[in-house]
């Protein structure tokens, strides 16, 4: 059952502070998928997220590097950046797929991939203004249902995105 939802973000700091509040909710082996255009805020969603599990590693892009760990208290956070990655083959041959299980996994650029990961929330940021971004929550599947009706109602979420 496909589910979705919006939430309206005016700052930088509200994004943040949405990331770091659905955070609780996300545990190894749960899969976000971050879209928008360069700009939109993903990077800063990523630094939220981490803060509201208290990670003890500093948020860098990493857009060169592929990929980053952060270190929590309860589970690591492995951040992917595949804006450079042109293939699911070049995707598959970086064996990240091995620490999907032990890290909650945030993809930047991800969509594309998709259709090679069985289960995941994908949140798109759309920019609607110098500050102003809009946050559309999309499930496609089982797994994350009941998480998407929480972060609804926790967000205060728009059905009509």
């Amino acid at each position: 059952m496909i589910s979705e939802f919006c939430v309206r973000s005016d700052s930088e700091e509200q994004t943040r502070t949405i990331a770091g509040t659905i955070a609780r909710f996300f545990h190894s082996g749960d899969v976000i998928i971050l879209d928008g255009d360069l700009g939109a805020g993903k990077t800063c969603f990523v630094k939220g997220f981490t803060e509201g599990v208290r990670a003890r590693d500093p948020v860098n892009s990493p857009t060169f590097s592929i990929a980053n760990f952060y270190r929590t208290d309860v589970t690591d956070i492995l951040h992917i950046d595949l804006y450079r990655i042109s293939t699911v083959d070049e995707f598959n041959d970086l064996g990240l797929h091995d620490y999907f299980e032990q890290s909650v996994v945030l993809i930047e650029w991800g969509k594309k991939f998709a259709t090679s990961m069985e289960d995941y929330i994908i949140i798109s940021l759309a920019i609607n203004g110098d500050t102003t971004r809009t946050l559309t929550f999309t499930n496609q599947c089982d797994k994350y249902e009941s998480v998407m009706d929480e972060l609804k109602k926790i967000l205060k979420g728009d059905i009509l995105c």
